[in-house]
């Protein structure tokens, strides 16, 4: 079954209450509650939850799919895309990834963070796992745009 398609707003949304060690039906609980001060507690910097409790009315089956059974983001930034990895993985820039400006290289990752990661990843970025780390507990990967842009000057 193909994986529910979610905006990255609302998809690290979902990762910062997940990451707070709460299950999925926990998360669907909250969203359930729709108390968006409660929500501010398990998420910083997100401006408001009204967004997300709003998506979350409006498409119920839909987002309780994908809270349960994963989904995929629609689209991410090179800066989106280190949101995810620093929300959902908990990994920090300089110690588990480096940005080179075009991708991020350097991606030391898990066997079953990989695997979470390729399953929620845009198709806008390709996972480049090099051979020689296939067997390693640590894979050391690089992420880089699947189609890079093109300048004639």
């Amino acid at each position: 079954m193909e994986k529910m398609k979610l905006a990255l707003n609302y998809a690290l949304m979902i990762e910062m209450i997940k990451a707070k060690g709460y299950s999925p039906r926990e998360v669907i609980l909250f969203l359930e509650e729709g108390n968006e001060t409660a929500l501010e507690s398990l998420g910083e910097g997100i401006p408001t939850w009204k967004t997300l409790l709003e998506f979350y009315q409006n498409n119920k089956q839909k987002c309780q799919r994908a809270i349960e059974e994963g989904y995929e983001i629609t689209f991410l930034t090179k800066g989106a895309l280190k949101s995810l990895l620093t929300i959902k993985f908990q990994m920090k820039e300089g110690e588990d990834f480096v940005d080179t400006g075009e991708f991020l290289n350097e991606v030391k990752i898990t066997r079953e963070n990989l695997q979470a990661l390729k399953e929620v990843i845009s198709k806008n970025w390709t996972i480049i796992l090099p051979e020689e780390n296939i067997a390693e507990d640590f894979y050391m990967l690089k992420i880089e745009l699947t189609h890079k842009p093109l300048f004639n000057f």
